[in-house]
């Protein structure tokens, strides 16, 4: 594929109503997939709590130690997700596929009048919460150094040991608390609940366009995934210039 042909694919152009519904498709059928997997582990995680608790009812959860590995663990399953959810809701670069970036395409050609069909309006709650989102997004896709000017400060105030740089000491904790595990789960519970109503956001906008009820069903597939449905990533990356 030629340089011209890869620039013209690294982004979807939005002309017709019918590259409004596709995107939105695309959008939704990944967001439910990622729904689930998070609903999952957060299922995971509450039962886990529950019965650490139950172990130690009368011990209160910062109180409680339990391996610091069991919160990794769950850490990395939960945070997988989060980048993708993150991503899909409230990415706005130009090439990405989000729904911050599509709402806000729909709002720009409404503004100039050149929109020419329907596409509802979005609440201020789910306008918070994509702008909620995208701040999130930036925020972890890199590693910002007000984490080492906030170490720095609690350092000074006496909040923080101070650090010996060499020998170079690496903690590695063997255990945390109940409660560490607990306020976790209680913001991936909370992320939880307003990606879903922006998911419920995207049903609507989806409905509007077509004109009836949007409906999803889940089918289980028998048949093993095999490479060949990485061709899509393996073509996206070529036209990325990853390859």
């Amino acid at each position: 594929m030629n340089k011209d042909k890869k620039r013209m694919m690294k982004g979807y152009r939005l002309d017709t109503k019918d590259d409004f519904v596709f995107y939105l498709y695309q959008l939704i059928c990944r967001c439910y997939k990622m729904l689930k997997k998070q609903d999952l582990y957060l299922d995971r995680l509450s039962a886990y709590l529950s019965e650490v608790q139950s172990k130690n009812v009368i011990i209160a959860t910062d109180k409680i130690d339990i391996p610091y590995n069991d919160y990794t663990d769950f850490l990395a399953l939960l945070s997988h997700v989060e980048t993708g959810l993150l991503n899909i809701i409230g990415d706005l670069q130009d090439s990405s596929l989000s729904y911050y970036k599509f709402r806000n395409i729909v709002a720009k050609r409404k503004k100039k009048g050149i929109l020419h069909f329907e596409v509802s309006d979005i609440s201020e709650e789910v306008l918070d919460i994509l702008k909620r989102f995208n701040s999130h997004r930036n925020f972890q896709n890199h590693i910002p150094e007000s984490l080492i000017t906030s170490e720095a400060k609690l350092m000074d105030t006496g909040k923080l040991t101070e650090i010996e740089l060499n020998p170079c000491a690496i903690w590695f904790h063997e255990f945390c608390t109940l409660e560490f595990v607990d306020d976790m789960y209680q913001s991936y519970k909370d992320m939880n609940r307003q990606a879903y109503i922006v998911f419920n956001s995207m049903k609507v906008d989806i409905e509007c366009l077509l004109g009836h009820k949007f409906v999803i069903i889940d089918i289980p597939i028998k048949v093993s995934r095999g490479i060949e449905h990485l061709a899509p990533v393996k073509l996206a990356a070529d036209i990325q210039g990853l390859h």
